[in-house]
């Protein structure tokens, strides 16, 4: 019981330093902000190499870190092109390595990453259908600026590979397949999917808008329990990159 309870406050405290280094970016101190989870990036780090912990405690460490790097890389790397849609598959590409390390040394199999194709023709109108009422209260939030000038096909298909391959498959991948089900092992299903929704949620900070860090909380937490009961993740990729599409590109040009 009391090695479980370690387990507990040692992922809680993790996950507080993330939502501290967040809230700094959130509040518009950047430096601040990214000192603070290259800070936890140190801290998870020497966790998992010195650290009494269980094997279980530090494949959730793992997964964290994997969060981390996603918000250093964003907030440092030179925005070497123009174009903002290759700055995004440039931030996103380079995250496919530790993710697959990660999978490799945790040893999971492609059943624990959803990556199978059952049942998706009955899923594939619930994800569109999901995937367009978030984008519509999304845009209400944060009402983006589009990321193609009109409605041609090279632009589409960009936007679309972008929003699919690089934004949608990562996150889901770190949020979803690794994170949700490594916290499962440790936490429980219910508490596993609220922990991973809500740091999905926080992640949106960049935007500076609190409702944005709640609808993204919420979407998080649908995505997860869509995620958990059918365990299928094309179905949540469909979701979440059919979204963004419709959010940064089809629904501001057609309002324009």
């Amino acid at each position: 019981m009391g090695e479980h309870r370690n387990m507990k406050k040692g992922i809680f405290l993790a996950s507080l330093g993330i939502v501290f280094g967040e809230m700094s970016l959130f509040l518009g101190h950047t430096y601040s902000g990214i000192a603070i989870h290259i800070i936890n990036l140190q801290i998870l780090t020497l966790a998992i190499i010195f650290g009494r912990f269980s094997s279980y405690s530090k494949n959730v460490f793992q997964s964290l870190i994997l969060l981390l790097l996603l918000r250093i890389v964003n907030i440092a790397m030179p925005q070497f092109f123009t174009t903002t849609l290759l700055w995004y598959s440039l931030i996103y590409g380079v995250m496919f390595l530790p993710i697959y390390i990660i999978i490799n040394n945790q040893n999971m199999t492609l059943e624990d990453l959803g990556l199978n194709s059952r049942r998706l023709h009955l899923y594939l109108p619930a994800a569109l259908l999901i995937g367009t009422a978030a984008a519509l209260v999304e845009r209400r939030i944060i009402d983006p600026i589009p990321l193609i000038d009109s409605m041609n096909i090279s632009g589409l298909l960009m936007l679309t590979i972008v929003m699919f391959i690089f934004v949608g498959a990562v996150e889901e991948l770190i949020f979803r397949s690794i994170l949700q089900t490594r916290l499962e092992k440790v936490l429980g299903l219910k508490p596993a999917i609220l922990l991973s929704g809500i740091l999905f949620g926080i992640m949106h900070s960049n935007y500076g808008i609190v409702n944005e860090i709640i609808f993204a909380s919420v979407f998080g937490i649908i995505l997860g329990y869509i995620f958990q009961k059918t365990r299928s993740f094309p179905f949540i990729l469909i979701i979440h990159g059919y979204a963004n599409i419709l959010l940064f590109g089809l629904i501001p040009i057609l309002s324009t």
